[in-house]
């Protein structure tokens, strides 16, 4: 409904206002009501205030969860390849079914070298039986992995049964944290034995500090093994059954760890830690080891917000209450005013009505029109944009039939050096063909560009880029034309305001122009450049054909002028570039030069640079 129609419906409809004449005893109870009823709004309101504090705050916990978990899991998944491709390695296959001290020694050294460019805590060799055969480790003396029986770790266990093994836990040998990923090695379908990458999580941890929350990971029993507090790790939640606890320390999953009780007390809606309320948000990770991730986040800020609210909510009432005592004694004044109102108001709805009604319909009539006006530009700028790509066709053709007659040359030849059983001449000739796919791709990408419809919003372009991607659509032509083409690409940062695709499609069109206006001479030459003056960049495209008449240079920029022969323009080309340089608050331009020929200026505003 437009603004006029709401005036209308408002002005028509009757004013109606409060019509209750409260005496001064109504009033006196009214205020007491209030007074009495206070207290309980005031706690109702508290209860909702803290509800939605809470909810805001659990809000957030939730999206840190989701932070701090992809955190882990990008942490883990930068060495997650590593006893992948290390698994079917010739050299490390070539060891467990061997077993040669020698190789040993070289693959440890490899190992060595790799692992010191991963940053990964340790990558080392099992056998079938779990005694490590190469480690990166290998020069640590008594640290060293090399020789040390690791069947006893869960990772092991499941890379020897074919499964990818992972287990955190505190090394054996190191006493250092680290999460393992066993990835088993098969030979002739058995597993011969396993590769495995253990890694540090204390960066990770390191990352989780200041951000004010307290963040840690907790196993399947509780025990929390990362976190942001030093002070809660290798400690439960919950206190461990016999069991548990057991079975944790034959694991030596944790080492000596006393496995202490963390001192949380949950609540209703907070949970207690070092004698700070906190609310608490937890979610599994999606591991497979039954890991939890919890974010406990401080509650004083909620709680404060809450007495503001409610504090606000006091104020409200209060103000409530003095407003609805004054609005009662206004009810009587505002009745007797009404009257008069709605007479007036009667008199004058029918010639509003009338007068807004004529007023929509031309409103109505005109966004029609200009939308018509429009749509009809934009597929004018699309079909004298395709008409162009129609007449660089044959030039374009040229250009892809060239690198496929030589991408056969080079196919036949690779075959023919594959039955020859030599290698390094198919690998040459493989190397040609991606470079000629290379170069098909760059001028199919030029096409697609310059053919797509413009999104019309101007962004700083780069002025080197723009010229280039216009004349390598005109690469063929340039060639098969013997144009000599002078183009002194300016510095890289050179940009303007503007349109891209138009801004191309601008290029395109008068560098198009200039080889059609040199038509006939001996010599071709086409001079593009760009010039920084101040705020503005000057595009010039200059040649040194038949340059433009007096009767021309008049009606250049009219719509369906031409100087071509019938049959090859229509005449909208200048007219539509003219058209799109306007609308992005440039100038198009046009001047002969004295030696012949004529020059194109295309003038646009220049993108500063911050200071």
């Amino acid at each position: 409904m437009s603004v006029f129609s709401r005036l209308s419906s408002f002005f028509t409809q009757p004013l109606v206002l409060p019509l209750w004449k409260p005496s001064r005893p109504a009033l006196m109870g009214f205020v007491y009501l209030l007074i009495l009823s206070a207290p309980w709004a005031v706690w109702q309101v508290d209860s909702w205030s803290q509800s939605r504090a809470f909810e805001r705050l659990a809000r957030q916990g939730r999206e840190r969860v989701i932070l701090y978990a992809g955190s882990l899991h990008s942490e883990i998944e930068k060495y997650q390849n590593i006893p992948q491709v290390l698994a079917s390695d010739p050299e490390v296959t070539a060891l467990l079914s061997a077993g040669d001290r020698g190789k040993a020694q070289a693959l440890s050294r490899r190992l060595e070298r790799l692992n010191h460019k991963l940053g990964a805590s340790a990558i080392y060799v099992l056998n079938e039986g779990g005694m490590t055969l190469s480690a990166s480790n290998w020069a640590e003396g008594v640290g060293s992995f090399v020789g040390q029986r690791f069947d006893f770790r869960p990772y092991f266990v499941e890379a020897r049964q074919g499964r990818v093994g992972r287990y955190f836990a505190l090394g054996s040998t190191s006493n250092q944290p680290g999460y393992y990923i066993a990835m088993p090695v098969m030979l002739a379908d058995r597993v011969a034995g396993a590769v495995v990458v253990k890694m540090a999580l204390d960066e990770l941890e390191k990352s989780w500090t200041g951000t004010g929350e307290k963040v840690f990971v907790t196993d399947a029993h509780g025990i929390v093994f990362i976190t942001n507090n030093p002070g809660w790790r290798y400690r439960s939640r919950w206190p461990l059954r016999p069991d548990e606890r057991l079975a944790v320390r034959t694991s030596r999953q944790y080492g000596d760890e006393s496995l202490d009780t963390l001192n949380f007390v949950s609540g209703e809606r907070l949970v207690t830690a070092d004698g700070r309320g906190y609310l608490s948000v937890a979610a599994p990770l999606e591991d497979g080891q039954n890991w939890t991730l919890t974010v406990l986040l401080d509650a004083r800020d909620a709680q404060s917000q809450a007495r503001i609210t409610g504090l606000l909510a006091v104020a409200a009432m209060t103000l409530l209450g003095v407003g609805l005592y004054y609005l009662a004694h206004r009810t009587l004044e505002r009745r007797r005013q009404t009257r008069e109102l709605e007479r007036r108001v009667a008199e004058r709805t029918a010639a509003l009505t009338e007068s807004n009604q004529r007023l929509q319909d031309e409103i109505i009539e005109r966004r029609r029109a200009e939308e018509e006006l429009t749509n009809k530009q934009a597929e004018l700028v699309q079909a004298a944009k395709l008409a162009a790509l129609g007449q660089m066709s044959a030039g374009m053709v040229h250009e892809i039939n060239q690198p496929l007659a030589a991408l056969r040359s080079y196919a036949d030849n690779a075959v023919t050096y594959l039955d020859l059983e030599r290698p390094q001449g198919t690998r040459e000739n493989l190397h040609e063909i991606v470079g000629l796919t290379e170069r098909m791709a760059r001028i199919t990408g030029q096409l697609k560009h310059f053919a797509r419809k413009s999104t019309g919003a101007a962004a700083p372009i780069e002025v080197a880029a723009m010229v280039e991607g216009s004349l390598a659509l005109l690469g063929g032509r340039l060639r098969t034309d013997v144009v000599t083409l002078v183009w002194s690409p300016p510095n890289a940062d050179l940009r303007v305001w503007g349109d891209e695709v138009r801004l191309q499609q601008v290029l395109v069109n008068l560098l198009r122009n200039g080889l059609d206006a040199m038509k006939g001479r001996e010599r071709r030459r086409l001079e593009v450049r760009a010039e920084a003056q101040g705020s503005l960049v000057h595009i010039l495209v200059r040649d040194n054909g038949t340059g433009i008449s007096d009767e021309g240079m008049v009606q250049l920029f009219d719509p369906f002028f031409t100087t071509k022969p019938a049959g090859e323009g229509l005449g909208l080309g200048l007219s539509i570039s003219e058209g799109i340089v306007r609308d992005l608050g440039g100038r198009l331009s046009a001047a002969n030069i004295p030696e012949g020929g004529a020059q194109f200026t295309v003038t646009l505003r220049k993108v500063e640079e911050p200071a």
